[in-house]
């Protein structure tokens, strides 16, 4: 009775997890059955053995759900075993970025101890001929024990569920239909549509493609969120007017929640669906042709400014730019700011001052913005302009805010931190278009995807804003027809479709 309570707890933990309510599952039939098939059996070498490995296979389905419920929690969607194992290296950057290294070394290291003693303690309790009653006997045990608890369930709301089941049955039917999106995805970056080609439209304008992070429709749509940002974007908005510039803006459906901006990023670049990891390196392997790619064909020079990439970074010259301005090549000489090598308003400055005037001919620039970056801490305010230099002025917001751990136990304080640290990527992004944005220059000023499930709560829409500012009206009107409305705040409807999309509405 003890080994099937243990078992069972193992596998309820990550279900009241995901499910995000204590008691939905209250007894999981799989355990109990394991428990009591051991018992019956004798104990010899090959039970033994095949007790070994039903241990590991167990572990691995309650790590698997706690995973599951952890991608539920945080990117808002279902655990997929085929893809997601890729990103844990990118876990262990985000703690390492956060938190520091020793705290990404002493996470995985804790994590596997956890990982190895679930296996111990699950061997444990599947003991071949531990029964010293008949077999009738053990099954009328566990006869009891289920419908005493089905009585209880039917009173309580709470369910008997077969968790491992429907976890291994969800999985194995995801593989196939991962698969076959991968078939698909590789027809597609083959075909014709990929091919770069010329824009018009937008032939001797500097065009800017400014992703603010985690910048989602929740903050327009959710009370707690709106009630701060629309005053924002409407004083925005008549700065604009006032500088002569014109907005138009929609909503865009992103392929991500949560995290993995570098897959919104790729989306739009390719105009083709990248929601996971291995798609994305289909797309690197590829080589394929890219916006970046349409626009060396328009006559433009490609820059990509990406202060969030520390490292080596070598796929990254297969996007179709002809430069990659990474962190170190920002010549910023200010704090790092938790995990936010650098402010948003440095990167926007440098890449004006510094970037820009490198080339004579329309430039095509891809900005990754990261201050409003998680764990959202610590959040900065705009300074003057002309006091940014090297970025020392930054040193005042050294070691400030909250540690980044305590942050997240605070959910209020959470939710602040990030709608403050997206409000100043907006400010200082939408003030520096005032006065950077030449008179026939383009700025797509969008965020790359929803933030985590504690920020925005669960089952909320994946659509991101999407702004489109210039000084030239008549080539914003153009885009009405795919959605764009007059204004800062994008209306609900109509939609612009998809990030996927937004390629095919430059081509126009």
């Amino acid at each position: 009775m003890l080994a099937g309570l243990i078992l069972n707890l193992a596998l309820m933990l990550p279900a009241w997890w995901r499910d995000g309510q204590w008691l939905s599952v209250l007894i999981i039939p799989e355990a109990w059955l394991l428990v009591a098939l051991f018992a019956l059996l004798p104990s010899r070498a090959s039970t033994r053995a095949a007790a070994w490995f039903i241990a590991a296979t167990f572990s691995l389905i309650v790590i698997a759900a706690f995973f599951d419920g952890l991608l539920r929690q945080v990117l808002s969607r279902e655990l997929n075993v085929l893809l997601d194992p890729l990103m844990l290296q990118a876990g262990f950057h985000l703690i390492d970025g956060s938190l520091g290294r020793l705290a990404a070394i002493l996470a995985s290291v804790l994590l596997a101890i956890l990982c190895g003693l679930l296996v111990l303690v699950v061997r444990k309790n599947l003991r071949p001929g531990r029964s010293s009653h008949s077999a009738m006997t053990l099954v009328v045990i566990v006869a009891t024990v289920v419908t005493v608890t089905a009585w209880f369930n039917v009173l309580s709301g709470t369910r008997i569920v077969p968790v491992a089941t429907q976890l291994i049955i969800a999985q194995t039917e995801q593989v196939r239909q991962t698969l076959q999106s991968q078939r698909r995805f590789q027809r597609a970056l083959a075909s014709e549509q990929m091919d770069a080609r010329p824009i018009e439209r937008l032939a001797g304008r500097d065009v800017y493609l400014v992703f603010v992070e985690s910048y989602g429709v929740s903050l327009i749509d959710q009370d707690r969120y709106r009630q701060h940002l629309l005053p924002l974007l409407d004083q925005a908005e008549a700065d604009l007017l006032e500088a002569g510039l014109s907005v138009r803006s929609a909503r865009m459906e992103a392929p991500i929640r949560g995290g993995q901006s570098w897959l919104a990023h790729a989306t739009v670049l390719t105009g083709q669906r990248i929601d996971n990891q291995y798609t994305y390196r289909q797309f690197i392997d590829a080589n394929a042709d890219t916006l970046a790619s349409d626009f060396r064909a328009t006559g433009h020079a490609g820059v990509k400014i990406s202060p969030a990439i520390i490292m080596d970074w070598p796929e990254g010259d297969r996007l179709g730019f002809d430069q990659i301005y990474a962190a170190a090549d920002l010549d910023y000489r200010g704090p790092p700011l938790g995990w936010v090598t650098m402010p948003d308003q440095y990167t926007l400055h440098y890449f004006s001052e510094h970037i820009r005037p490198r080339y004579e001919q329309p430039v095509f620039a891809q900005i990754a913005l990261i201050s409003s970056h998680a764990p959202w801490t610590p959040v900065i305010e705009p300074v003057d302009w002309s006091e940014i230099d090297d970025g020392r002025v930054f040193q005042r917001w050294r070691d400030a805010g909250d540690n980044p751990l305590r942050l997240w136990t605070r959910p209020e304080r959470l939710r602040e931190a990030y709608r403050n640290s997206i409000e100043y990527s907006l400010a200082v992004t939408l003030d520096w278009a005032r006065h950077a944005l030449s008179d026939d220059g383009l700025l797509i000023l969008l965020g790359d995807h929803q933030a985590a499930s504690p920020v925005t709560g669960r089952g909320v829409s994946a659509d991101v804003p999407v702004h489109l500012i210039s000084r030239d009206a008549e080539l914003l009107n153009s885009f009405k027809e795919s959605g764009f409305t007059d204004g800062m705040v994008p209306a609900k409807h109509p939609s612009a479709g998809a990030m996927e999309d937004l390629r095919a509405i430059l081509r126009k």
